[in-house]
Order: structure tokens, then sequence, then C-alpha cells
């Protein structure tokens, strides 16, 4: 069963979404200073760091499959949609670079060796989702009307389909767009490969 759209404009969560919005990609700074500050609560086994670093790679390229055909406007704080894109994982599932961001951010809460601070990582970007998808599909809806009303009412908003559930849009996937667009999450990815390699040389 799909989630209800709310279709009015700008309602409580979703002003309070606008505002998480824009500076989202700042908000996962604190909990991920708390990883590096704080002393691990225990030591992964090397099956916990496979299953760990496996799901930041397939998080990491769910997060390329979707920038490749969306495009840089994923990266946006304007409030501005130029196109309504329904084609590779969004066919699936509405928002599948926010599940990538959810499961990357908990997973590298675990290899840190922190299974309460994970937990917390989990739902605190679980909730903060949760607002800006409310202001970015009442914008949507706000935009595109009936086509955005037909597209949430056959592809689920959180759990993801096996098959393809619209007929795609004739949005391509391009590997270069999506390494442009994903330089930042790059950057960020490497700059906590390091920390987590200084903190165990340290520890």
């Amino acid at each position: 069963m799909h989630q209800e759209l709310v279709i009015q404009p700008f309602s409580t969560v979703a002003k309070i979404g606008r505002a998480w919005f824009k500076v989202r990609s700042f908000s996962p700074i604190p909990l991920f200073l708390l990883l590096v500050i704080l002393t691990p609560k225990f030591q992964p086994s090397l099956l916990q760091y496979s299953i760990a670093l496996s799901a930041i790679v397939l998080a990491e390229m769910l997060r390329i499959w979707s920038v490749g055909f969306a495009g840089s406007a994923t990266r946006t704080r304007g409030e501005t949609v130029p196109q309504l894109v329904h084609a590779g994982p969004y066919r699936y599932v509405r928002n599948p670079l926010y599940i990538a961001n959810i499961v990357m951010y908990t997973a590298a809460g675990v290899l840190f060796g922190f299974s309460g601070l994970s937990v917390l990582i989990f739902l605190m970007s679980s909730v903060e989702y949760i607002f800006i998808v409310a202001f970015e599909e009442e914008t949507l809806l706000k935009t595109f009307e009936t086509a955005y009303e037909n597209y949430c009412e056959k592809v689920p908003r959180w759990s993801p389909s096996f098959t393809p559930l619209i007929e795609a849009t004739q949005h391509s996937f391009s590997l270069q767009r999506a390494l442009r667009s994903e330089r930042s999450t790059f950057f960020s990815m490497a700059m906590m490969a390091l920390l987590f390699i200084l903190k165990k040389a340290f520890s």
C-alpha cells in the first residue's frame, strides 16, 4: 500500500523540512564528529566490517545510479525543479538518494565500533529525511500537479519495489554526470576513511 501524499502546500512539517533541506549537506557533521571523538563501544568482527563496508559501497552505487539520471539537480538548495525524473531507480522508489544516505551513515557508525550511536544516527537521519521529503513532495506537487500525483500513486516513498512501477521518462544514465555530481560525496568518504585510519592508529 502506498503512502498518501500530503497535498496542502507548505504545511508545518514541510516548512521544517524546507529549513532542513537547505542545510542537509551539513547536518550529519555533528554525529560524525561523535564517531571520531567518542571511545568505541565494541570492536567489530571481520564479518561486521565486511557487512558495513559492503553496505557503504552498495549505498554509494545507488547514489551514482540515482544522480546518473537526475544529475546535479539533486545538489541544489533552491526550490525550483526543472523536470520530473522517473527513470532508473526512481521507477522503483521515490527517494533512492535518501535511502542510500541513511544506510551509509548507519554503516559508518558500525565501522567505528558503535551500536547505540549507530541507532541514533539511523533515527536522526530518518527523521531528517521525513521532514525534507515532506517539503520536496509539496514543491513537486505544486510544480507538476497531476503528473506528480500519478507518480506518487504508483511508486512508493520508502519501500523499494523489485520491479519497475511506472513507465520511464526519456532520461538516460550518464556516468560522467554522476561522478561529477558525487565529487563532494567522494571527498567526504575519503575524509571519513582518513579519520577512521587515524583513530585506529592512535587508539
